[in-house]
């Protein structure tokens, strides 16, 4: 089976979200079951090739036509665990100094270009990047492929392109007519659809027939790839319950639900996996952890080991120099912390999609009862809601700290020195750091939405509904209070079983090889339409 994978993040080349993971695990684990898998991702100026083998720039040149312009475009490749690359260069992509957004350094360089905002031209940079792979892919002579696995809006509008790719080439015609199309969406909140605003505004960057673009209507006269797609190929989302959500419409989509019912799509649901031992905290090496322990074994020895050397390194007095030269800003400090001690932490974006405001609620809630607890935040995103966790970090010395950044040690050790973790997003498609910490003797505490239901509540973590900082904090207060018990840790088989359960149910191999590959081959045998 002949797979192109295509988005715009790959893991350990050019990273952004959680988007760059599953692409990258998805498509390591389908060639290691015997599928010829071929990525396409652009070249940015961030990206990393030094984990490549066999990179090379490519002769191949070809123009698109986009935004009133014939754009040149130029490819290179190489190879990484069995997957093929290829780039797609630009010089809208190279200039770029991070996949989806402007970096200090470019706000630096031009003051218009603030940190953390989406690329002013990101329609023309989806443009030349999906159609100019469409159109080299035979040019590269890539083998005819049997899957075209688009990821995220970004990718979402391949397969049309295909499509009227297929009806302007007999050649095109031929080498595509036997693929068939899933695009899988990962996030389908607002600020994720990558819409054009207006028909005459599809028209300029697609240059797609309008009668095809009427396809894509969505509220407001919004032109969404999504809704396009759904005509030409399967929808996914990345879990079932995330894709029960979006059809039923209980979940915040700026109008897709909506459009998606009118147009009748069904939308599948498969759950995103995880690579266990690049976790492992058994192996250092794999974990990039100090001390090594096992939780399915009952041994939390080391796991505490690593919370007194996060404290040291990351959380005292005397770390904000050290964490500075790394990256990272630290607010607050953590005065050291006995075994029975809980620590909760927070670790990933800070966005409103995360229930900042719930998880900063519910520690305030807690911390002001004076409760002998430790409170880690670690991550960045919203200025306005990072000042949340600067605030509580500075309200309670010793007890709470905010380290703004990010260094993967830094990102692990903030999960493995806890106890528990805190999930409150407001809506949440699949999830990793649920899994991350379940792999590190970590209990998640989250809001029964989305892809976080695959916690077995009271069972590999907890769940709790409404979404709100009271209720957040009253189940953390119950659960805190047994944690402190001197000598007396309940939780220890949970932890147990969590990471054995997460190791059994939901690593990469076995999600490919129960629901992606059956999928695959549903689509290639008919039975089911795409």
């Amino acid at each position: 089976m002949n797979v192109f994978m295509i988005a715009r993040e790959y893991a350990g080349i050019a990273e952004a979200g959680g988007v760059k993971n599953v692409v990258c695990s998805l498509s390591e684990t389908l060639a290691d079951s015997g599928c010829n898998v071929t990525a396409f991702i652009p070249y940015y100026g961030c990206t990393d090739t030094s984990l490549l083998s066999s990179y090379t720039r490519l002769s191949l040149k070809i123009s698109v036509k986009t935004a009133g312009n014939e754009e040149k475009i130029s490819f290179s490749r190489g190879r990484l665990n069995g997957v093929d690359i290829i780039f797609i260069h630009h010089p809208a992509f190279t200039e770029k100094k991070g996949v989806y957004t402007y970096t200090l350094e470019e706000e630096k360089e031009n003051p218009s270009f603030k940190k953390g905002q989406g690329h002013k031209d990101t329609l023309l940079l989806n443009s030349i990047f999906q159609k100019g792979l469409v159109s080299a892919a035979k040019e590269l002579n890539l083998d005819k492929p049997d899957i075209i696995h688009c990821h995220d809006a970004t990718a979402a509008l391949v397969p049309v392109f295909i499509a009227q790719a297929m009806k302007d080439s007999s050649e095109l015609k031929e080498y595509y007519k036997k693929a068939r199309s899933i695009v899988t969406i990962h996030n389908a909140g607002p600020g994720y659809h990558h819409e054009y605003s207006t028909l005459k505004e599809a028209l300029f960057y697609t240059a797609l027939p309008e009668k095809t673009l009427l396809k894509g209507l969505s509220s407001g006269n919004r032109i969404e790839p999504f809704i396009l797609a759904a005509d030409y190929s399967l929808v996914t989302a990345v879990s079932p319950w995330y894709a029960r959500e979006i059809t039923e419409g209980k979940t915040d989509t700026d109008g897709l639900s909506e459009a998606f019912k009118r147009k009748n799509v069904r939308i599948e649901g498969i759950i995103n996996g995880i690579d266990p031992e690049r976790y492992n905290p058994e192996n250092p090496q794999h974990s990039r952890l100090p001390y090594s322990f096992a939780p399915e074994k009952h041994d939390l020895a080391g796991k505490y080991q690593c919370r007194n050397y996060f404290l040291n390194e990351y959380a005292s007095k005397l770390s904000a120099d050290k964490n500075l030269k790394r990256g990272i800003i630290q607010y607050g400090f953590l005065d050291k912390a006995e075994d029975n001690i809980p620590c909760l932490t927070y670790h990933g974006r800070i966005a409103h999609q995360k229930g900042i405001d719930i998880a900063a609620g519910a520690a305030r809630r807690l911390l002001e009862q004076k409760l002998d607890l430790r409170f880690i935040f670690a991550g960045q995103g919203s200025p306005e809601l990072e000042e949340e966790f600067v605030k509580i970090a500075r309200d309670f010395p010793g007890k709470a700290v905010y380290l703004k950044g990010y260094t993967r040690e830094m990102a692990r050790l903030s999960v493995v020195a806890a106890d528990f973790s805190l999930h409150p997003s407001y809506f949440e498609p699949c999830g990793l750091e649920d899994f991350i910490a379940q792999l590190y003797g970590t209990i998640p505490v989250a809001n029964a939405t989305g892809g976080l239901k695959k916690i077995l509540d009271e069972e590999t973590g907890f769940l709790y509904s409404p979404n709100t900082a009271e209720k957040l904090s009253e189940v953390l207060y119950s659960l805190i209070k047994i944690r402190s018990i001197p000598g007396f840790n309940i939780f220890t088989s949970m932890v147990a079983w969590a990471s054995k359960y997460v190791k059994e149910t939901y690593s990469w191999k076995n999600v490919t090889e129960k629901m992606y590959l059956p999928l695959y081959k549903s689509l290639l045998e008919g039975k089911k339409d795409c």
